[in-house]
């Protein structure tokens, strides 16, 4: 539990939501800023800095034609972090209430709520990996695949949050315990409302 008794994936999968899906939701405009740009965070600044994103980075986010795509997508992009990471780690959903979820994706433009799909788990590296080290590592994981990555102040750190030019993001938080597993969270665009659907059972724990 985070610091207002709320789970921290939750903020990691609302903060991700804010700072890059606003800009993909709208249809009359092109689909995203150029880089993600800066957001309120409870409990934090009004506006953080945003680094400069890699050399060659464009947001143009692919809005996922089916619930499924968006599932399907978010753990393949969970999977190929799993791999580049010592062998055995693991993503855990199982303490978690709902291991995937769609949820209104706020559209300030038509004022039509998309919705999103997102996830959270607890990564589990083999005993005796260092905690804080495995969230730079994954930073560096995401960073060497062109993404926009970079540590964000109003949440545990240390953090990195890691933007994908098709607008899809994962963020990797240190819980407040220490000895407690970092949250690894992932999130879609946002995708029509009427394209959320039945989609096949997301699994509790992923390996690499």
């Amino acid at each position: 539990m985070n610091r207002r008794g709320r789970r921290p994936g939750a903020r990691v999968v609302g903060a991700l939501l804010m700072v890059m899906f606003v800009g993909a939701c709208s249809h009359e405009r092109p689909l995203g800023p150029s880089t993600p740009t800066g957001a309120t965070v409870l409990g934090g600044p009004p506006m953080e800095s945003t680094p400069p994103p890699p050399p060659g980075f464009t947001l143009q986010p692919v809005i996922p034609k089916s619930q499924q795509q968006a599932q399907d997508t978010v753990i393949g992009y969970l999977k190929k972090t799993l791999q580049a990471l010592p062998p055995g780690t693991t993503l855990d959903a199982t303490r978690y209430g709902g291991v995937a979820s769609v949820a209104p994706c706020k559209d300030i433009i038509s004022g039509t709520p998309p919705v999103e799909f997102s996830t959270v788990g607890d990564l589990k590296p083999p005993a005796g990996t260092e905690l804080g080290a495995i969230v730079a590592q994954v930073g560096d994981i995401w960073k060497s695949w062109g993404w926009h990555v970079y540590e964000r102040d109003g949440f545990y750190k240390p953090n990195r949050f890691g933007y994908a030019p098709d607008g899809y993001g994962l963020s990797i938080e240190a819980t407040s315990r220490p000895d407690y597993p970092p949250t690894l969270g992932g999130v879609s665009p946002c995708l029509a409302a009427e394209a959320a659907e039945d989609r096949s059972p997301f699994p509790m724990i992923l390996g690499g």
